[in-house]
């Protein structure tokens, strides 16, 4: 038998002897089997229902534990991390201050103030960016002038500051090959291989003919190139000829140059020597083509092509290329030409 919560009108009243209305129950109802069976069983479900939501209430209890540990502990780091970058950032602050006041009692010493280094370091720059304007138009010159004689000749140049010149970078090219720029038509004062004298156009010439080539009988078996590259310096005189740079070194500065995939050997010496220290610009004028190509601190500058008279900026050329793995972390870019495709890949 189950008890069911009595219907109020099932009650009635009597008055007790102090006057007192009492409220008394005098009937029961009767749950029939199916209802008792009924409300058994939304008990076991709403138990069922309390226990899962128990449970739940205990996974996210944890979690919220873990993710304020977590969130603790990241905190912790991040704090860590910025008292160190604070640190770093006055420790910086400190260095450029005690270089400041280095450069200060050093410029004293000379008669010179930071404003006046700094102007100088300035007007250094403007030199470069004049000689190297300048070899750039010489080159073009001397490509445009293949364009006219029908032929290719191939020439490298290179500005050089002579003064932190390191000489474990380059090398005579051939042991029975002489210094040109020692002949007696460079020697003195009115004769001396300067890039605004003509004199440099000598050197030029003698660089980009061929050397013929003969048997013990005199007949002519063929030609060689006279292989090598041009130093100038920052006085803008010519002052090495017949030298490479050397190959077997340029892994010191290969982290620093786009890589070329396409291109002479040449074109590989003169990107790499761009990036040396005491190598300011480098030029090349392909001896199969007679473009000219411009190098800068191991990056592709600009070219021009003599046969159409049309130069190309880095910025007109360099194309992204599509990446070929997510995971790289090169970024490929494409130097595109007509037929001589350059492919380089930045770092």
């Amino acid at each position: 038998m189950a008890f069911d919560f009595p219907n109020f009108d099932d009650f009635g009243y009597i008055q007790s002897g102090k006057g007192d209305k009492l409220m008394f129950f005098f009937g029961f109802r009767i749950l029939g089997r199916t209802q008792h069976q009924h409300l058994i069983n939304q008990q076991k479900n709403l138990r069922r229902q309390v226990q899962e939501l128990e449970e739940k209430l205990k996974t996210l209890a944890t979690e919220q534990d873990e993710l304020e540990a977590r969130h603790q502990a990241e905190k912790s780091a991040l704090n860590h991390q910025l008292e160190t970058l604070r640190q770093t950032a006055q420790d910086h602050d400190d260095l450029q201050q005690r270089i400041a006041e280095d450069v200060e009692r050093v410029a004293g010493e000379f008669g010179l103030s930071s404003k006046q280094i700094e102007k100088l370091w300035a007007d250094r720059l403007d030199l470069i960016d004049l000689y190297a304007d300048k070899l750039y138009l010489l080159a073009k010159d001397f490509a445009y002038a293949n364009r006219e004689m029908r032929k290719n000749r191939g020439l490298f140049l290179l500005l050089i500051d002579r003064r932190n010149m390191d000489e474990d970078n380059f090398s005579e090219f051939h042991d029975a090959q002489i210094e040109h720029l020692t002949e007696e038509q460079y020697q003195g004062l009115s004769q001396l291989p300067q890039i605004f004298s003509s004199k440099i156009n000598d050197i030029f010439r003698y660089m980009g003919e061929k050397v013929i080539l003969k048997d013990k009988s005199g007949e002519i078996t063929g030609h060689e190139e006279r292989d090598g590259a041009i130093l100038i310096d920052l006085s803008g005189l010519a002052f090495r000829s017949r030298v490479m740079v050397e190959g077997v070194r340029t892994h010191r500065v290969f982290d620093k140059v786009e890589r070329l995939h396409k291109g002479s050997a040449r074109h590989n010496a003169a990107i790499y020597a761009s990036s040396l220290d005491e190598v300011m610009v480098s030029i090349v004028v392909s001896e199969e083509t007679s473009e000219v190509t411009l190098f800068r601190d191991g990056r592709f500058i600009e070219s021009y092509d003599p046969y159409t008279d049309q130069g190309t900026l880095r910025e007109e050329k360099v194309v992204p290329m599509k990446r070929k793995d997510s995971s790289e972390e090169t970024t490929d870019v494409e130097i595109e030409e007509d037929e001589t495709a350059i492919q380089v890949s930045t770092e």
